[in-house]
């Protein structure tokens, strides 16, 4: 899939989290992302909190466009509401992947879920897999680095984790320089995962590494023609055919 993180670049406003829910669906991405925090982080950021009938809104709308519905989730008691809401999948933050309460409160959905790697080594991500062992069909490792350098990206990564765990591996980015995003097709990440972001602010939560919203539908159609050139592995005999 490919997935925008919208994450809490709505910030907090109703009306701006809806111009994103269009955008993106105008986009013909796969899937979009809000965050729920942590309740001790809205009682420090009130702002940032969307109302639950946004959610509701937002969710038949995005279904009726066939567009998947995310939560990154921190608090566990939000579990409940999200199943009612019928969130298609959830993604765990990077400081999370061994907090047992919230991985066994998503793993009871059975529902897909994308678990970043961004703070992790490889023993802690062996830990965070020895957790879900028994589901481990449901979960995608997410590999990134919390670091907008471009050197720090390590995109060989995505194949080291492959190798290793054995299971599904997409790429979330966190770069500046957004074109990683495109050589990362190239590794064959199961999935790729993005931040957007709109024009009202001069400064969002996530800001240097977002796509801009206006940019997002021609972004999106260039990794889909990215994807078609990488072939399946065979060389065969072909007259030329350059124009």
């Amino acid at each position: 899939m490919i997935i925008c993180e919208i994450g809490l670049n709505h910030m907090g406003s109703i009306k701006y989290a809806n111009e994103y829910v269009d955008k993106i669906i105008r986009s013909k991405a796969d899937g979009v992302l809000f965050h729920i925090r942590e309740k001790s982080f809205y009682e420090n950021h009130p702002k940032l909190l969307l109302p639950d009938k946004f959610y509701i809104a937002a969710i038949k709308k995005l279904k009726r466009n066939k567009i998947k519905f995310g939560i990154t989730l921190a608090d566990p008691d939000k579990v409940e509401f999200c199943e009612k809401l019928g969130v298609d999948f959830y993604k765990i933050f990077s400081r999370d992947i061994l907090d047992y309460k919230i991985i066994t409160k998503i793993k009871s959905t059975k529902k897909r879920t994308f678990v970043s790697t961004g703070m992790s080594d490889l023993n802690e991500i062996k830990k965070f897999v020895n957790i879900i062992k028994n589901e481990v069909k449901s979960f995608t490792l997410i590999h990134t680095q919390l670091d907008n350098n471009i050197e720090k990206v390590n995109l060989k990564g995505i194949l080291l984790l492959k190798e290793k765990f054995k299971m599904n591996v997409g790429y979330g980015n966190h770069a500046s320089n957004i074109f990683t995003i495109y050589v990362s097709v190239a590794y064959e990440p199961s999935d790729l995962l993005f931040y957007v972001k709109g024009n009202k602010f001069k400064k969002h939560i996530d800001e240097s590494h977002a796509i801009q919203l206006e940019d997002l539908e021609n972004f999106i159609g260039n990794l889909r023609d990215l994807e078609k050139s990488l072939g399946n592995k065979t060389k065969i005999k072909m007259k030329a055919n350059i124009k």
